[in-house]
């Protein structure tokens, strides 16, 4: 008969307020656990580090001032750190931001290659949040698929970075004990770049590099090397990168640049900053738009005044664009058959119909673009309070607990501080809870404009196979209108080249 073995740091207590309630991961740096914490009744990830690391004083002091830095990153595609500290074997833990969600990994294994603008709109948000890491002087290091989760915040896709920091915490530890022999590397080969692999300087175009990796990894499915460790590195080090257009086609020409320049051999010939990789990535995104755009519109189309458009082109794909198009030229139609008194008089009355749904529409698209920006500046708001508690908190704990170990701190000093501690612990769950209260009735607003926006967007269809059974049965009334026959054939064209999309 055989037992499961139980973790025996299953119940643990963090401090005085938190406890580990289940192991969710483990990966080269340490061991992941689901924590809750009494106070903010909430979850939080605890990352308990390599127990290597624990032996010598000064990689304490350096443990302290990285994890330190690494918490200042306030960012929304950043996985915060709320604390750090050492367990009573000495070990190291960070506790960080819990994400549901799935790594891009492990999407990757089970619906394989992404298409390009989901690529370019992740990548656009990691691109953003190391640009502003690396302002703050921080280095990841280990970017790589496995580390960035994916979550969904108000039906949008956000992506959120962990272990930043990290993987430079570890291997400074490791370096400083002389744990690491000359030639051993810390990392994850098939992301590491050159200089990393011989043991260069290291700057922030070491993440450069792996966001070329990234990039190729989501468009074709694998890093763009793999094999044995060996020659993995090898590869990095003597090998051109490959091209992701050379396993698919639809991949434009932008990103096999981006792609190649990221994963230079000389750090020089790399983009300098991240922001850069933003731009790259935005500017694909907006010219796939404008080619929809340009295969789907009829050449001349003549412009119709005093009707609104029922969406935005600049967020529509190509079936979306080629339906906006239709409706337009339906409308079109209509109002001159309306003008000039042929078809049903039906056509006047259901054409005011959608006039007046779409002025509605617009409406109501605009309030719930306001209260998008009012759950966004709420969050915003709510993440930058949090913060300053947060790592008041930090600040507070690190500096009773070094006076405490010197000696140098009376008892009720010490207790005062506590005391403190708890109150702003307090504070943060009132901020925290404050925020959550404000977005989620911000978010029934929401919801119940959706539902009315989805409700007349049903009537707007409606009303259009109506008007367009009318306009068709009036086709035989246009006489020698050369206006109308080529309106009516463009409704023809533009029918067409809908019906290669599915229904």
């Amino acid at each position: 008969m055989t037992t499961s073995r139980v973790d025996p740091l299953i119940g643990t207590r963090l401090g005085e307020r938190m406890t580990l309630i289940q192991e969710i991961g483990r990966g080269g740096m340490g061991t992941v656990y689901r924590a809750r914490h009494e106070i903010l009744e909430r979850d939080f990830a605890v990352k308990i580090l390599r127990s290597d690391m624990r032996r010598d004083p000064v990689v304490v002091e350096r443990f302290k001032r990285e994890a330190r830095a690494a918490s200042r990153l306030e960012h929304p595609n950043v996985v915060f750190i709320s604390d750090f500290d050492q367990l009573p074997d000495r070990r190291f833990y960070i506790v960080m931001e819990y994400i549901s969600g799935k790594s891009l990994r492990d999407l990757l294994n089970t619906e394989g290659p992404m298409a390009v603008s989901r690529v370019c709109k992740i990548l656009t948000q990691i691109a953003d949040a190391l640009d502003y890491a690396h302002e703050q002087g921080v280095i990841h290091r280990d970017l790589k698929s496995e580390n960035i989760i994916l979550t969904n915040s108000r039906g949008r896709e956000v992506a959120k970075i962990l272990d930043f920091g990290l993987a430079k915490l570890v291997s400074d530890a490791l370096d400083m004990q002389s744990i690491t022999n000359q030639g051993q590397i810390f990392g994850t080969p098939e992301t590491m770049a050159p200089e990393q692999i011989t043991g260069g300087p290291i700057d922030n175009r070491v993440d450069i590099y792996a966001m070329g990796v990234l990039t190729y990894e989501l468009l074709v499915g694998k890093p763009p090397f793999s094999g044995h460790m060996l020659q993995v590195l090898m590869a990095h080090k003597k090998q051109a990168p490959p091209k992701p257009s050379a396993d698919r086609k639809d991949v434009p020409p932008e990103l096999d640049e981006l792609v190649l320049k990221c994963m230079s051999k000389e750090p020089s010939g790399r983009y300098s900053r991240a922001s850069e990789l933003v731009t790259v990535y935005q500017n694909i995104l907006q010219q796939s738009v404008v080619v929809a755009n340009r295969k789907t519109s009829p050449p001349m189309a003549p412009q119709r005044q005093g009707v609104s458009s029922v969406r935005m082109e600049s967020v529509l794909d190509e079936k979306g664009v080629l339906e906006l198009r239709l409706h337009e030229s339906v409308l079109e139609v209509a109002e001159h058959l309306r003008d000039r008194n042929l078809g049903s008089a039906r056509i006047t009355q259901v054409l005011a119909t959608i006039l007046e749904q779409e002025e509605k529409l617009v409406d109501l698209r605009n309030q719930k673009h306001l209260l998008q920006t009012q759950l966004d500046s709420i969050e915003v708001s709510g993440r930058e309070r949090a913060a300053r508690l947060r790592h008041a908190i930090i600040s507070l704990t690190l500096e009773t607990k070094g006076k405490m170990e010197s000696g140098a701190a009376p008892a009720k000093l010490a207790e005062d501080v506590r005391y403190q501690i708890v109150e702003l612990e307090r504070r943060l769950s009132e901020v925290i809870t404050d925020q959550e209260r404000s977005e989620k009735e911000l978010e029934k607003q929401l919801a119940r404009l959706v539902q009315e926006l989805q409700s007349i967007e049903h009537e707007i269809r409606k009303n259009q196979d109506a008007l367009f059974e009318l306009i068709q049965a009036a086709r035989g009334s246009i006489g020698n209108s050369s206006t109308l026959r080529n309106a009516f054939g463009q409704i023809d064209e533009l029918r067409q080249k809908m019906a290669r999309f599915p229904s």
